[in-house]
């Protein structure tokens, strides 16, 4: 049995963002896969394949083999959908996609807690610095759009509004970081009904019941909340279709815990602006460094500094400072997202050496 998860942690490893070998990964899949899944996950091909032409395959009927890639869907095992009157699925990677589901319905069970406190081992022991160190980060920091400077040159894709009123299907689901977080017993409180899907996979959360049909308004609404919650907007390192726009602490999310736990200042590609501090302006109230997530703010005789090179430019700030004295500008060296999300795996498999294996 064991070897058929250890062959199931190379399978999962062969995804951009990996999965490298460990008992804590090897006791999860254990636990999310049952032996029959864990088969039939290591014949799934990495791109969608439709019931019909997979079931003739393996050949195994296809009645039989849809109620098992249901129950995996159920699970958040494998993603589905249908096109064409013709169903379709693919094997979700352990991120984005498996960790995330485990938490999406903000179940506390025994079993969910054992679940928290291996995915929690398994990120601090090697996971969350091997996902997170190529050179181009899976995730980007959309900045508070009232804070962008005025131009001409802001792209739709800078604008976090831009997803929502280009979307035709938007979902709300529940911060999966910060109910691992309150599973584990130390959740920092803020909001979880704040994390946002978008197109097909906000369809298929929806209709798998781990998210709920928002609308714009809704939509809107929630990102409000998060940012009077002082938490970060961080979505898909791609331009166009994002799958995700999550809102994010310092203290419970993945994506931020790479700055503030591992060190990893490049985990997260930062927004196209810095934060910048007017000295005259400024009367040391401390509110920006109250809700800067990554600290990237400090006092220096009274006057707020920002280190730039940790800043992330999410604006939150500037949005909250009460003098007015922090505002973004541009940042030098900054680079543009990939196109969509099959070029932003491409250039992290390619960084990561696993092109051709």
């Amino acid at each position: 049995m064991d070897e058929l998860y250890a062959r199931l942690m190379e399978r999962m490893d062969r995804f951009p963002l990996g999965a490298p070998r460990s008992p804590n990964l090897l006791e999860l899949l254990k636990i999310i896969f049952q032996p029959e899944e864990a088969e039939l996950a290591l014949r799934m091909p990495d791109l969608p394949v439709e019931l019909e032409a997979f079931a003739r395959e393996l050949g195994r009927p296809a009645d039989e083999l849809e109620r098992l890639l249901e129950g995996m869907a159920d699970h958040g095992l494998v993603f589905a959908r249908k096109r064409g009157g013709k169903k379709y699925y693919n094997l979700l990677p352990l991120l984005p996609g498996i960790f995330e589901m485990q938490f999406m319905k903000a179940e506390d069970t025994p079993l969910k807690r054992r679940v928290a406190q291996l995915f929690d081992a398994y990120y601090h022991e090697g996971w969350g610095e091997e996902a997170f160190s190529s050179r181009t980060p899976m995730a980007r920091v959309l900045p508070v759009q009232e804070e962008i400077p005025r131009s001409d040159q802001v792209m739709p894709y800078e604008l976090v509004s831009s997803y929502i009123k280009d979307s035709t299907s938007m979902a709300i689901t529940n911060c999966f970081c910060r109910h691992e977080a309150e599973l584990l017993g130390r959740s920092c409180g803020a909001p979880k009904a704040v994390c946002m899907c978008f197109g097909p996979f906000a369809d298929f959360l929806v209709e798998r019941g781990f998210a709920w049909r928002a609308t714009p308004e809704e939509m809107l609404a929630a990102l409000d909340r998060a940012e009077k919650a002082g938490l970060v907007h961080v979505a898909d390192n791609i331009q166009e279709k994002i799958n995700f726009i999550c809102n994010c602490c310092g203290c419970c999310c993945g994506f931020l815990g790479t700055i503030t736990k591992l060190g990893l200042e490049g985990g997260v590609a930062p927004s196209r602006f810095a934060a910048r501090v007017d000295a005259d302006l400024c009367n040391g109230c401390e509110s920006c460094l109250e809700v800067c997530q990554v600290k990237a703010v400090r006092l220096d005789e009274g006057v707020a500094v920002v280190e730039e090179e940790r800043c992330i430019g999410c604006g939150l700030c500037a949005s909250h400072c009460p003098s007015g004295a922090l505002s973004m500008g541009e940042r030098e060296g900054w680079k543009e997202p990939a196109p969509n999300l099959a070029e932003l795996g491409l250039a992290i498999l390619r960084e990561r050496g696993r092109l051709g294996d």
